[in-house]
């Protein structure tokens, strides 16, 4: 059991987390969820240990263990993932090395037999009971479950992009099942088979895990208990989501009411007091009811859920035909991607395209935008479509020295410019935020300002990949809103089934470079697939020069070859980047150790007993500072280069 008491952290003068009291028992699976902002990922990394809270105390055996996925990529090197991955259960290892010793230690000494004998029967047999004589295998098998091909075990980390590495490092948490699993927005690279495996295996976890996502299916799934933080506070409620919304409803409207209550009686005592304050007869019971007063706690009202809605404005309406795609093929070195693909939207069709990571979910958006051009076959654009096109590599359109409401007016709707500022809120932009310069953004706000830019211009054909991954969970009900409304036609990519839930009509598959498509909910899918009953592919012609096997799918030796050789290509262009960005760090930190320097002599009254040497400190350190500024701009850019590159492999 891990205990939190009066915990409380300060950033910026503002209590984040004030008075937090929390305990988690063995065993409880908790999602612990809030709007952007509340302090989420700050409480997890105070109880993972990696930050240091302001006051207050945790409480936990001396052995016991927590285990940590931040949603940053963490600097850990691996030669082979599979001997990474087993490396990180230091106790079995450390219980495998000490079985090692005693068996040596038996044949190098017989006649301490019998001492030796017994010390080894007891720790093989707790190594046996912690699954050490299983180890490699479970490692095997998580790794599969998260989605990597056995001829991926040896490979060295590097080879893989920055999704498929925080696969790694889940992989090695999971098998070293501490007491207490710390996840941060585990399921953002995941597709649909390992996103389910993980649910499952999550499921079966032994220990206690407490895991921050905006995936409601995801909580609905794994969670039997939700931590809630509300205005700095945690409220605790036990179940799933859909239980959670249900019992927080209840909450506020007890609140309310017994805040109201206590408005009459504060009112009530304070009329008594001012009516009899003077006189002498009344001054006891006078100083009783004031005392009261003093003594009410005070209730504090939930903050009211945002009311801010918005439309996505269609102006024009297309012709029926939205797309057609003939005969498609699409390759980015040796090997196609895409093949003899044919696929038609129809105007206000609402589709969702699916498939594993690496499948060309991407590539097949960015080929109907007319960003690529195929090799073979031709995509038909309908008459009068207008096209919006959200992805994480939009990012580089963004105008840097534009405010974020300075970029999105830019080419917002007319309909929606006096509300544009509320409007805003929807995307986690209010009060001074809107205000700020783009270039000062981090990734997930830029990602932001990008979708805001698509969903308020005046487009008939919607092209989504990914547009909850930067969103809380009341920004997505917004977003869930305003494209069930829609009345143009939607593509969307998303790994959030409670999203496309809510609002596609038809699910497309993509394959082994093949299309088959399913009509219906999500959900519905998601049932046909479990019982194997999906429909077959969209006839495909079949070229004479590609072997398929006798149930369609092209042989996975092939499919295995591709992808290791596309792997190759994304790994060289990731190593140039790297370099690129380590450089910048390594001018950075040169720079501010001079800056360090000069300010430790600029600090030094003795310094000023020399005006020439003054003078020139002076100088420098204003040098120094200028290009402090432009090293920071240059790893600013160098860093998002990367980071687009790392997101566009993820999605794909």
């Amino acid at each position: 059991m891990l205990q939190i008491k009066s915990l409380k952290y300060i950033i910026g003068g503002r209590e984040l987390l004030r008075d937090i009291n929390w305990i988690i028992n063995p065993g409880r699976h908790i999602a612990l969820i809030g709007p952007n902002g509340t302090g989420k990922t700050t409480l997890l990394r105070i109880i993972s240990g990696v930050l240091r809270a302001d006051d207050g105390e945790m409480v936990k055996p001396n052995e016991y263990q927590i285990g940590y996925l931040p949603q940053e990529e963490i600097s850990l090197a691996m030669n082979d993932i599979l001997e990474g991955v087993i490396k990180g259960h230091q106790k079995l290892l450390a219980m495998q090395t000490e079985i090692d010793r005693l068996h040596s230690e038996l044949a190098a000494n017989p006649k301490n037999t019998e001492q030796v004998m017994n010390k080894l029967s007891i720790i093989e047999e707790q190594f046996r009971h912690l699954g050490g004589y299983r180890l490699e295998s479970d490692a095997k098998s998580i790794l599969a479950g998260l989605g990597f091909a056995e001829s991926d075990f040896h490979r060295p980390l590097g080879d893989f992009s920055g999704g498929w590495r925080m696969r790694v490092y889940l992989a090695r948490l999971l098998l070293q099942q501490p007491d207490l699993l710390l996840l941060d927005e585990p399921t953002n690279h995941l597709d649909l088979e390992s996103l389910e495996w993980l649910e499952g295996y999550l499921k079966q976890f032994p220990g206690s895990i407490i895991t921050v996502s905006h995936d409601r299916f995801f909580i609905d799934r794994i969670a039997d208990e939700i931590a809630s933080l509300e205005q700095g506070k945690l409220v605790i409620y036990p179940g799933n989501y859909q239980q959670y919304e249900t019992k927080k409803a209840e909450r506020e409207a007890l609140l309310i009411k017994k805040y109201e209550e206590q408005k009459e009686e504060r009112e009530r005592i304070q009329r008594f007091v001012d009516r009899f304050r003077y006189k002498a007869t009344k001054a006891a019971q006078v100083q009783s009811r004031v005392k009261m007063l003093e003594k009410m706690e005070t209730i504090e009202l939930p903050e009211p859920p945002s009311t801010i809605s918005f439309n996505i404005r269609v102006e024009t309406h297309s012709y029926k035909d939205v797309l057609h795609m003939n005969n498609l093929w699409f390759k980015y070195t040796d090997d196609w991607v895409l093949r003899d693909v044919n696929l038609s939207l129809y105007r206000g069709e609402k589709v969702a395209l699916v498939g594993v990571n690496g499948a060309g979910k991407t590539t097949l958006t960015r080929l109907i935008f007319q960003q690529f051009q195929p090799q073979k076959g031709k995509v038909h654009i309908g008459e009068r479509v207008q096209m919006g096109y959200y992805a994480q590599h939009q990012v580089d359109t963004l105008n840097l020295n534009a405010t974020v409401f300075e970029e999105v007016e830019a080419t917002v709707a007319d309909a929606h410019r006096p509300k544009l500022r509320d409007i805003l809120g929807v995307f986690q932009f209010s009060g001074d935020t809107v205000d700020k310069p783009i270039h000062v953004l981090s990734g997930g706000e830029k990602a932001r300002v990008s979708l805001a830019k698509i969903l308020l211009s005046p487009v008939n054909f919607l092209i989504m990949d990914e547009p909850t991954n930067h969103l809380d969970i009341a920004s997505q009900a917004a977003l869930e809103k305003a494209l069930s409304a829609y009345d143009g036609t939607l593509l969307l990519i998303s790994h959030d089934r409670y999203f496309l839930d809510s609002m596609v009509t038809k699910v497309i598959e993509l394959k082994d470079g093949g299309l088959r498509q399913f009509e219906g909910k999500y959900s519905d899918y998601l049932e046909k697939r479990k019982s194997h009953t999906l429909p077959s592919a969209i006839p495909q012609k079949q070229s004479q020069s590609e072997s398929v096997t006798d149930s369609g799918i092209y042989k996975s030796k092939e499919q295995k070859r591709r992808e290791a050789e596309a792997r190759q290509a994304i790994s060289k262009e990731r190593k140039k980047l790297q370099q690129n960005v380590d450089e910048c760090e390594s001018n950075i930190e040169s720079l501010e150790s001079e800056k360090a320097e000069i300010e430790t002599a600029l600090g030094d009254p003795s310094t000023y007993s020399d005006g020439a040497k003054t003078a020139a400190l002076q100088k420098r350190y204003a040098e120094v500072k200028q290009l402090l500024d432009e090293a920071l701009a240059a790893w600013e850019v160098a860093h998002e280069e990367l980071e687009i590159l790392l997101a566009q492999l993820d999605a794909e």
